[in-house]
C-alpha cells in the first residue's frame, strides 16, 4: 500500500520566493517598535559594527504608505520580470542589490542618520531584469532601462518636486539610494550576461 503526499498549495520557487520576501516586509511593518530600531540603518550603529543593517534596511519603511508603495512596485516587478531570473539568481539580486544600496547610502550620504526603504533596491531589481529579459526585443529592453535612468537624473536636478505619492512621505525620499540601486543591477545582470557566455564558450 503506497501513500502519496499531495502539497495544499504549490508554487513555483520563485514566486515562493517573492512571497516570502514581501510577507517578511508585511511582518516588519507591522511591528515597527520591534523591527525598525533593530534593521533600519542608523549610521552610529553602523559604525559600532552593526553590520547587518546595510543590508536590512531595505526590509523596513517609515510607516504604512511607504510600505505599500514599495510592495506594489515589488509586486509589479515580481509579475513582469521575476522570469528573467533562476530561482538562485532571485534570491542574489534581492542580496545584491540591498547591500550595494546600504553600502552606498552609507559610505556617500554621511547627511543621513537614518535610511530605510526598498525603492533603491527595487530600481536595481528593474534593470537587471530588464538587461537579462528574454522575452521582448533588445532594444525595447534597452529603452525601458533609458527611461529609468532618465527619471533618476530628472529627480536629481535641483528643481525637481516630489510626486504626489512620493510626498505622502513622513521623510524626504532619498534619490541617491535609486541611483546606487540601479547601479548595482546593471552590475548583477551584465555580470550575469558575461558569466553565462563565459560558461557557454568552456563547454564548447
Amino acid at each position: 500500500m503506497s501513500h502519496s503526499h499531495t502539497k495544499l498549495f504549490k508554487f513555483p520557487a520563485k514566486v515562493t520566493i517573492c512571497l516570502i520576501f514581501g510577507a517578511i516586509i508585511v511582518i516588519f511593518a507591522t511591528l515597527p517598535d520591534t523591527f525598525f530600531p533593530l534593521l533600519s540603518l542608523e549610521r552610529k550603529y553602523v559604525a559600532q559594527g552593526e553590520l547587518w543593517r546595510l543590508i536590512t534596511s531595505s526590509t523596513v519603511h517609515f510607516g504604512w504608505a511607504h510600505t505599500l508603495m514599495n510592495l506594489a512596485a515589488f509586486a509589479i516587478f515580481a509579475t513582469a520580470l521575476s522570469s528573467s531570473f533562476t530561482q538562485y539568481s532571485l534570491l542574489g539580486i534581492i542580496v545584491f542589490c540591498c547591500t550595494l544600496v546600504g553600502v552606498g547610502v552609507y559610505w556617500l550620504n554621511p547627511e543621513y542618520e537614518t535610511y530605510a526603504g526598498l525603492s533603491g533596491a527595487i530600481h536595481g531589481f528593474f534593470v537587471a531584469g530588464l538587461i537579462l529579459n528574454k522575452r521582448h526585443a533588445y532594444w525595447l529592453n534597452g529603452l525601458m532601462i533609458a527611461a529609468l535612468f532618465t527619471k533618476i537624473a530628472v529627480e536629481h536636478q535641483p528643481n525637481y518636486q516630489a510626486t504626489e505619492i512620493q510626498s505622502l512621505l513622513p521623510v524626504a525620499v532619498a534619490y541617491d539610494a535609486h541611483l546606487y540601486g540601479a547601479i548595482a543591477g546593471a552590475m548583477f545582470g551584465f555580470g550575469n550576461l558575461l558569466l553565462n557566455r563565459y560558461f557557454r564558450v568552456q563547454l564548447h
